[in-house]
């Protein structure tokens, strides 16, 4: 028999069997064994899981150990050395001293004598209200205010006149009791002009009191 051939004939008996068997199982008591015969699956649950174990206490501190005291080393005196002597001192002999020039003393000249002062000016001449010549007399109106309040009076004035006839200086020296006539006299004496006053040749400042009368008209 050829291989072919054997392995046809292998194939055929093969396939009777599973006709075979196809057909036991189509019987009722048959396939109702087969069932019967099948394994048994079972799951199994596990067990729970032990509970972890509890931690282990902890250790006890450790306490430190004191040092062991080291003892010191015993200091080691040195011998003292022998002081050495001392060296005898020279003394070197002192220079002699340099001769000193002395200088012959110079003459401090004088100073200048001071300046001759300055003569003083002549003292200022005091004339009579009299004795001065106006050029031109001072304006003395009475004030329309002082006229309709009905104020009079003098003033008398203190002037100072200087070499060229002018008043360098006017002030009250009594005062007629009304400040609007004082202050009228004032201006009207400083619009004055004098005569120079001479004496010998030379002009000279002088001074004078003169009135002022406000009547009342």
């Amino acid at each position: 028999m050829s291989p072919r051939q054997s392995r046809g004939l292998i194939a055929s008996v093969a396939l009777l069997h599973l006709a075979a068997g196809w057909a036991l199982l189509q019987v009722p008591a048959v396939r109702s064994a087969v069932l019967e015969a099948a394994p048994m699956v079972v799951d199994l649950l596990a067990p729970p899981a032990p509970p972890p174990p509890s931690p282990p206490p902890p250790p006890p501190p450790q306490v430190p150990r004191p040092p062991t005291p080291v003892p010191a080393p015993t200091p080691v005196l040195a011998a003292p050395s022998p002081a050495p002597l001392p060296a005898e001192a020279f003394t070197a002999p002192a220079p002699a001293p340099a001769p000193v020039s002395v200088a012959a003393p110079v003459a401090t000249p004088s100073p200048p004598a001071p300046p001759a002062p300055a003569p003083a000016p002549p003292a200022r001449k005091r004339l009579a209200a009299d004795a001065v010549v106006y050029l031109v007399q001072p304006p003395a109106e009475l004030p329309v205010a002082s006229r309709r309040a009905g104020e009079s009076g003098v003033v008398w004035l203190r002037v100072v006149v200087d070499v060229r006839g002018l008043p360098s200086l006017v002030q009250v020296q009594r005062s007629s009791g009304y400040a609007r006539l004082d202050a009228q006299a004032l201006s009207a004496m400083r619009q004055a002009r004098f005569r120079p006053h001479t004496e010998d040749g030379v002009a000279l400042e002088v001074e004078v009191i003169a009135p002022i009368e406000y009547p009342l008209e």
